[in-house]
This record gives C-alpha cells, structure tokens and sequence, in this order.
C-alpha cells in the first residue's frame, strides 16, 4: 500500500491507496479542492460542509455522466438492433434477388426452347408446303395425261367407228363380200381397235 497527501479547503490529508493509484488519487483530490474552492470562503461555512457540497457537486457530475453512459449504451443497443434487422432485411432482400434471377435464367431457357420449337415447326411447314406443291405439279401433270390418253381414246374410237363404216360400206360396193377372208379380218381388226380403247380407258381410269 502506498500513502498520498491530499491538500483539499488549505489541509492536507494523508490517504492510503493501492500501488500505481497514486497520481489517480491525487488528481481525485484536486478535483475536490477545486469544487470546495467554487463555494468561497466565509467564516460562517464550515468545512464539513463545503466538503458535504464539494461530494454533492460530484456525485451530480458522476450522476450526470451514468446517465449520459447509459444513454449512449441504449443509442448503441438501438443502433445494434436496427443494424440487425437492416442485416435480416438485406439477407431476405439477397434470397428474393437470387430466386428472382433463377426464375429468370428459368424464363430465358423455356423461351429459348420454344422458339427452337417454333422454329422446327416453321421448318416443318415449309417441308410440307414445298411437299404439296410437288404433289400439285404432279397431279396437274397427271392430269394433263389422263386428258391425253382420253384424247387418244376418243381418237381410236372414231378412227374404229369410221372403219367400221368404211368396211360395211366399201364391202358390198367392192364386190368382196363373198371373200371368206375379208370378214374374219374385218372382225380381228375391229377387236383390235376395241381392245386397245379399252386398254386406253382403263389406263385413265386408274391414274
């Protein structure tokens, strides 16, 4: 233990105190001192009880001080609070941002398959456009065939009309009608003709 003195209203006092504390000691003294010195000198005060006001005005100074502590250790609870729940809003406002950008890349690829998809419909579309102008200049040529065999079966059917006609007529006139040959030829010729109208008709028919 160590021993200060302590001149506090013109005395000195000798105060023990803890090894070190010295100069802290001291300097509580002169607080003290000063603060009995802010209440004058008069010879009706007497000292215990400017030491009583000196205490007074210090114990006002350290209430004052807690008070000023304490509210700067709620401001802090308060600003630690409010860091915390900024914390909590800035982590749920991260999640929202990182479930909102993978539910646009989501977005994105269902866009990009459906216009691959569009675009293989379209390509389809035009295999099938170019697949049914193919089949209609085929049928067209079909067609114009089928109008060229009818025309050539029209035309056999007339030229076997007209030798018809031509061996009734020129049969009797020629004198040939009693030419065994003549008729069994006629007829050959004329199933001839028949047979290849109507190997002409049933082509038409099937195409």
């Amino acid at each position: 233990m160590s021993e200060v003195k302590l001149s506090i209203a013109g005395r000195e006092y000798a105060v023990a105190c803890e090894d070190g504390q010295e100069a802290h000691v001291i300097a509580l003294g002169s607080v003290i001192d000063a603060k009995i010195g802010q209440l004058g000198e008069g010879t009706t005060t007497l000292e215990i009880q400017k030491m009583l006001f000196g205490a007074l005005f210090l114990a006002d100074e350290l209430h004052e001080t807690k008070k000023a502590n304490e509210a700067n250790e709620q401001a802090k609870q308060d600003a630690e609070r409010a860091a915390g729940v900024a914390t909590g809003q800035r982590d749920e406002l991260n999640a929202t941002i990182a479930r909102l950008e993978s539910e646009l890349e989501g977005l994105q690829s269902a866009q990009q398959r459906h216009s691959a998809e569009v675009d293989d419909i379209r390509t389809e579309l035009q295999q099938r456009r170019e697949e049914s102008e193919e089949c209609r200049s085929e049928l067209e040529k079909a067609t114009a065939h089928v109008a060229e065999l009818e025309q050539e079966r029209k035309e056999l059917a007339a030229l076997l009309e007209d030798a018809r006609n031509a061996a009734a007529t020129a049969a009797p006139a020629s004198g040939l009608s009693d030419d065994p040959d003549l008729a069994p030829a006629l007829e050959r010729f004329a199933d001839l003709l028949e047979t290849c109208a109507d190997k002409l008709e049933a082509g038409t028919s099937s195409t």
